[in-house]
């Protein structure tokens, strides 16, 4: 009797041993993950000190990309591709440099209108 109440004691022992190494492990995950998060917080904090230091924001660009920009762009790269200017050389060249441009600031309604201004002196664009 004593034997069964050892042999019991003793399973008893090793199941609650490995319930303890199985709550340490989902311990050290918990832990590594938070530390984790932690530093990717401190990347976005320094992208936006650094932000807040350039301080060259402009909101109303923004705001008006938001709405305005798609439009002035797909108007700018059916007038501005490079195919309607192709006898003549140089004009195609313009093109694809304002074509490239526009990729690069599709998003941006202040570049567009910069753009728009370039193509309609070079181009001899009317819009």
């Amino acid at each position: 009797m004593a034997a069964d109440s050892l042999a019991q004691a003793s399973q008893q022992g090793n199941s609650l041993n490995w319930w303890m190494i199985i709550a340490i492990v989902e311990l050290v995950i918990i832990v590594v993950l938070l530390l984790s998060k932690g530093k990717a917080d401190d990347r976005k904090r320094s992208i936006k000190r650094q932000v807040r230091e350039e301080g060259n924001i402009n909101f109303g660009n923004v705001i008006a990309s938001s709405f305005g920009a798609e439009a002035l762009y797909k108007e700018l790269l059916k007038r501005c591709h490079p195919d309607n200017y192709e006898p003549d050389k140089e004009k195609v060249e313009i093109a694809n440099d304002i074509s490239e441009k526009l990729g690069k600031y599709r998003h941006n309604l202040e570049k567009l209108n910069e753009l728009k201004d370039e193509a309609i002196n070079k181009l001899n664009i009317n819009f």
